[in-house]
């Protein structure tokens, strides 16, 4: 992928995730979203909208692979995009 599908702030969301919970991956697949990072699984109202966001995030990439996905972190908040 060369283009841009992400917004600015779409990147800036992932990036907040990244550094306040340590997400490793984030799976976008049939069965929903899996990720690394139990805090984020707490019920709490802002990690709704977290879920939200990423909702909004799966459906932009998901459309552009024609795949399921996963999101791979690594340090400095550089991320691969894998198909499933």
């Amino acid at each position: 992928m060369s283009e841009n599908i992400l917004s600015l702030e779409d990147l800036k969301f992932l990036e907040k995730l990244y550094t306040t919970y340590g997400l490793q991956y984030i799976r976008f697949d049939d069965s929903g979203i899996l990720l690394n990072s139990q805090q984020l699984l707490d019920d709490d109202l802002e990690k709704t909208d977290y879920f939200n966001l990423l909702s909004e995030i799966s459906k932009k990439l998901k459309y552009r692979l024609n795949s399921n996905f996963q999101m791979n972190f690594n340090t400095s908040f550089n991320f691969d995009v894998v198909r499933v």
